[in-house]
């Protein structure tokens, strides 16, 4: 695995949701019960950025068809979409994120 470091992250507040590059492709990052979690931004079912998206609980919800991806495993939880979501394994460290997969 290739780990991947974005300097200066400011950790969004829990519950929100944001996004950082990486190798050219966007990563969505939110903060639940204090533990981080990334994902590829673009929904699997039409290419909806999900941070654009909510929150709901363990899960993301896409702001187009609403489709609700688990944040631990990337499984769909609810439809359209059909592909489960790129999820990445992420702390912060010294200021900083850091991103395997």
């Amino acid at each position: 695995m290739a780990t991947h470091r974005v300097d200066g992250f400011d950790a969004p507040a829990e519950g929100d949701l944001t996004t950082v590059e990486v190798d050219g492709a966007e990563v969505g990052v939110t903060v639940v019960d204090g533990q981080v979690y990334a994902f590829d931004d673009e929904c699997t079912h039409a290419a909806c950025s999900l941070a654009d998206g909510e929150l709901e609980g363990g899960a993301v919800v896409c702001p187009c068809h609403f489709a609700k991806f688990d944040l631990k495993t990337g499984a769909v939880l609810d439809g359209p979409a059909m592909r489960p979501l790129g999820i990445w394994q992420a702390r912060l460290v010294d200021g900083a994120l850091e991103l395997e997969r």
